[in-house]
């Protein structure tokens, strides 16, 4: 009796693993992948109604010499089938960029097991904190007696996340900029996100400058403050003197943060995955790659060499003569964790009071300073400082400006650069057709939309925006990304981040010289008429000639050549698509192939079936007409099955 439930235990063993291994095959046929759970829900669905048709064709003889052949033919196309049913039921083109969603990828089981735990605890965090600010379907704001749960919305998010901090106060500020994708009131109020953070200890710190030198601090410095200057939630800001004699300013990273940055990311990842998935918005916006991008860029900020390289190309590209200084860095102090730079003695826009102290500042001409190295950064560096509020603009006491904190910076193309300044034209101009255009250049533009609607928007846009008297209102940027959002035109984001710095340098400007219209006057110093233009005309025009000089130097050749053709009656006009167009056509003959040479193959595989008494044995019982269907049977089924996983994941309308 023993001995017998061995024996059954290890065929148990064995089947199972036999199912496991060609269920695995079976999906891999397919082409894609699948999670674990999907796998294995498609394995028992598949496998169990391939045993039961078996059983069905051998009048259910569990004895039949000819049940496991049948049921491995039956299993593999089986399986093949209810995974492609799963992705047939899937929300239309969820399956597109979703697909590895589900997939278990733990290269160190432990590290990924503790990061999953804080991640959950995480939640639970971000739960109570949501609750206490009124979030939430069970409890009404007035039943939940929780102070300030009355206020807008706006209000209470901007506190949740300043209280979560870290990763979410950044998202929250980069989710200002998108004005197109969220309501004006709600951007105002994550504007004024603020990290507001305790302190870390000096001891904590200390440890973490010792870690990064490999010597005590005292042989670095000649005097440290350890009373942090600023706390941020991912480093802190010290005044310290070094050995020669010269105030620095020392940027340390908080021990630790990387582990807390990768705990929110991947808590945020889900969220973001799971919405692109399962939301129409999520899809829209796409959340999933919009999340890698920031969590790229926010990795890229624990590394403070790369500001250290900002620091260096701003100051490279302003130059001497600009009139607006950037902090020397010292470079033989900096590492991935401090950075060390030159400690400015002037005032800040932000502190009035001692900026009041300095009666030789003229405030009209600063205002005039600070628009023209904006627009130098962004017109003609294609650089640009992309936080310049008042905090981090200095004034000297000759008069000169200063830049601080380069750890969010922009970048323009030529291409964008260009369009920038037909932007500005146009509006000054009112003109809402060069406004387009310049919009049509670098948007991804939904061919859906009719220009004229378009046209007509940008000029009610215009309108309200644009006074008589040449004023203009720095707000028309952010309401111009707002409105491409409604006919389901997307900037890049740089210049969605430009909308947003301009927006700030114009509340810079005006708490210098408040009759100030950043728009009139950035025209004024772009005008030719002006003693030092901010773009040189006659220049943007040579160089336009010197790239379309070679095609007019052949254009004669062409010409005579087309009329020669056409003379002769040989001149033919083709059509030559581009690269997209003949991969769309090229993967619809491959599956229109596929289809056809699986269809072949069920049909001859049919045939063979029913004629397999008729043929010769190549066994005791099995025919070799009967081997040759089903070959022919679990061909044609990979194939067509195959094409259909594909079209699914494709996404289907």
């Amino acid at each position: 009796m023993v001995t017998q439930l061995t024996v059954i235990g290890v065929w148990i063993v064995v089947g199972l693993a036999v199912v496991i291994v060609a269920t695995a095959v079976s999906l891999r046929l397919l082409g894609l992948r699948r999670g674990w759970g999907r796998a294995a829900l498609s394995g028992l669905i598949g496998w169990t109604g391939a045993l039961l048709i078996s059983l069905a064709i051998g009048d259910w003889d569990w004895g039949d010499d000819g049940l496991a052949v049948r049921v491995v033919a039956f299993g593999i196309p089986a399986t093949m089938a209810v995974a492609v049913a799963f992705d047939l039921v899937a929300r239309p083109g969820s399956l597109a960029t979703g697909e590895r969603a589900g997939l278990v990828v733990a290269t160190r089981p432990l590290r990924a097991i503790r990061l999953r735990v804080s991640v959950l605890r995480r939640y639970r965090e971000l739960v109570r904190l949501a609750r206490e600010e009124g979030f939430g379907p069970t409890r009404s704001a007035a039943e939940a007696g929780v102070p300030g749960t009355a206020d807008p919305m706006g209000v209470r998010l901007r506190r949740a996340l300043e209280r979560a901090g870290g990763v979410y106060v950044k998202l929250g500020q980069i989710a200002a900029t998108r004005v197109d994708l969220l309501p004006a009131d709600i951007c105002r109020e994550l504007g004024a996100l603020q990290n507001r953070v305790g302190a870390e200890s000096s001891e904590a710190m200390r440890e973490v400058l010792e870690e990064e030198y490999g010597r005590p601090v005292d042989e670095v410095f000649a005097s440290f403050d350890w009373e942090p200057i600023a706390a941020a939630s991912i480093g802190q800001t010290y005044a310290a003197r070094l050995h020669s004699g010269e105030s620095v300013v020392v940027k340390v990273q908080r021990p630790g943060v990387d582990l807390v940055i990768e705990r929110d990311l991947a808590a945020l990842a889900l969220l973001a995955d799971l919405a692109q998935r399962r939301t129409s918005l999520g899809q829209s916006v796409r959340s999933g790659e919009v999340l890698g991008q920031f969590a790229d860029s926010l990795r890229a900020e624990l590394d403070f060499r790369r500001e250290v390289e900002a620091m260096a190309e701003m100051s490279a590209l302003l130059g001497a003569t600009s009139g607006v200084r950037v902090p020397l860095v010292h470079r033989e102090l900096c590492t991935r964790r401090v950075l060390v730079q030159e400690r400015f003695a002037g005032a800040t826009l932000a502190d009035t009071g001692r900026l009041d102290e300095v009666t030789a500042v003229d405030r009209p001409k600063l205002a005039e300073q600070l628009l023209r190295t904006t627009l130098d950064q962004v017109l003609r560096n294609g650089f640009f400082h992309a936080d310049p509020h008042p905090g981090n603009v200095f004034v000297f006491d000759d008069g000169s400006l200063g830049l601080i904190d380069f750890g969010a910076v922009g970048r323009l193309d030529p291409i964008q650069q260009t369009a920038v300044l037909e932007m500005l034209a146009a509006f000054v101009q009112r003109d809402t057709g060069l406004l387009c255009d310049a919009i049509e250049r670098v948007a991804d533009v939904d061919e859906t939309a009719p220009r004229e609607r378009l046209e007509r928007a940008l000029a009610r846009l215009v309108a309200a925006n644009v006074r008589a008297t040449g004023s203009v209102e720095p707000t028309i940027f952010q309401d111009l990304v707002r409105l491409l959002g409604e006919f389901g035109l997307r900037l890049p984001g740089d210049l969605v981040l430009l909308s947003r710095v301009l927006v700030t340098v114009d509340g810079t400007l005006r708490q210098l010289d408040p009759d100030m219209s950043m728009v009139a006057s950035a025209a004024a110093l772009m005008a030719p008429s002006s003693s030092s233009p901010i773009v040189d005309r006659d220049q943007m025009l040579r160089d336009e000639l010197m790239r379309v000089l070679p095609h007019l130097r052949r254009l004669p050749e062409r010409v005579d050549r087309l009329l020669t053709l056409g003379g002769r009656g040989d001149l033919r006009i083709r059509h030559v698509t581009d690269e997209d167009s003949r991969r769309v056509v090229r993967t619809i003959a491959n599956r229109a192939l596929l289809c056809a040479v699986g269809a072949v193959f069920l049909l001859v595989a049919a045939l063979l079936l029913v004629a397999a008494d008729e043929g010769p044995e190549v066994a005791t019982g099995t025919g070799l007409y009967e081997v040759f269907g089903y070959l022919g049977l679990f061909g044609g089924t990979v194939l067509l099955m195959r094409v259909t996983a594909a079209v699914a994941r494709d996404g289907t309308t």
